[in-house]
């Protein structure tokens, strides 16, 4: 089976991006950022109606990655994708990368540390609602993303 569709979702610094990248690279796809639908050139914050028809048109097509939040539109990946990734490392990992990567700011901090409490709960929804059509698979360590890496998504 050749997998051509594979959502990917997590709080921030879970590695989503890194992971994404690495899998199309790996199965040739097309990767596409939730965040590319979320803010404009400028950095501004689209609204709603513009956000969730852009990444709805992103999971329209027939072959991608898409990595990120926009729970409103999980539904219309989960319903197309063929594999769903929940990447779930330590909050406190995800705190240190967010910290690496961006400094502290402190919009990025809070949401970091609230993200489980605020949207596990939906990432967890969308990977049982995907079991029937998807291979679902939730990450928590080093040692499994190696091994999803190392072995791919059809073996895992």
């Amino acid at each position: 089976m050749t997998i051509s569709r594979i959502m990917i979702i997590g709080g921030p610094g879970s590695g989503k991006t890194w992971v994404a990248s690495r899998l199309a690279e790996k199965y040739a796809l097309p990767f596409y950022s939730v965040d590319e639908a979320v803010w404009d050139r400028d950095g501004k914050l689209r609204s709603d109606d513009e956000i969730d028809g852009r990444v709805r048109r992103m999971a329209a097509k027939d072959r991608w990655i898409i990595e990120g939040g926009n729970t409103r539109t999980y539904a219309d990946r989960v319903q197309r994708a063929e594999a769903i990734i929940r990447l779930s490392p330590p909050r406190l990992l995800r705190l240190y990368r967010v910290l690496r990567r961006n400094g502290f700011r402190r919009d990025l901090v809070w949401w970091t540390l609230r993200y489980d409490g605020m949207f596990a709960g939906k990432d967890r929804n969308a990977l049982s609602s995907g079991r029937a059509t998807a291979k679902c698979i939730e990450i928590r360590s080093g040692r499994e993303l190696s091994r999803l890496m190392r072995s791919g998504i059809e073996s895992f």
